[in-house]
């Protein structure tokens, strides 16, 4: 029988307040930039982590696959922002030294994920910081679907992560972990209706009270040098 874990159950309200406070007057890779298909929405907003980033980043490279999502936020004025277009189940063909990378929401749309994590550990080094959040399949309201006989999923996932079994993919794959915390998203609920907004605030909630309740995992990595 598994051994019984007791886990660090740390809570962190926003993950994009966190996220930005490790962007700050850095060179930041970002995965996933244009979080198709909201680009434009949150772009108007504000809301977009890619915009936020660049308001404070000493400079940012976007990759993102949609190639229409790119081109919009080509198009706009961004001071220290730059995004292409690349395949992140394929080695990315970039020249650029990250201090921080950024994987916010993507790991879990990925069909392949040993090969994500192993492009990913090319473009690191000594010293780069990789900051991974995904959604937490531990959530309390995906139980209260369950007891309805159904998911809480977006179309586009083929996969759900917990504590553990991220924890052990990213050690598996030879990342150190240097942080694990349970979150939520942005604390901007502007654009959200009713229920996106009571989602979010039950989400903050149940993540103060229950961590491992909480919407969204944050991990915090480095590549493991031993």
């Amino acid at each position: 029988m598994p051994k019984k874990e007791v886990y660090r159950k740390q809570f962190t309200p926003h993950r994009d307040t966190y996220i930005l406070s490790q962007c700050e007057k850095r060179r930041v890779l970002h995965i996933g930039a244009a979080d198709w298909p909201f680009t434009q929405e949150k772009y108007d907003d504000g809301s977009l982590l890619y915009k936020q980033i660049d308001s404070i980043a000493l400079e940012q490279l976007g990759v993102d696959s949609d190639e229409e999502s790119v081109a919009l936020l080509n198009s706009l004025d961004f001071e220290n922002s730059n995004i292409l277009v690349q395949d992140f189940n394929t080695p990315l063909n970039i020249e650029f030294i990250p201090e921080r990378i950024i994987l916010g929401e993507t790991l879990e749309h990925l069909m392949n994920l040993e090969i994500a994590l192993s492009n990913l550990k090319k473009l690191m080094g000594e010293e780069t910081i990789l900051i991974i959040s995904v959604p937490n399949a531990t959530y309390a309201l995906n139980f209260a679907y369950a007891l309805f006989g159904s998911e809480n999923q977006h179309p586009d996932h083929s996969v759900a992560f917990t504590y553990k079994t991220l924890s052990q993919l990213l050690e598996k794959n030879d990342f150190k972990i240097q942080h694990f915390l349970f979150t939520t998203l942005s604390s901007d609920t502007k654009r959200l209706n009713w229920k996106g907004r009571f989602s979010h605030s039950f989400g903050r909630i149940i993540g103060t009270m229950f961590p491992m309740l909480a919407p969204n995992l944050l991990v915090v990595v480095m590549k493991n040098n031993e």
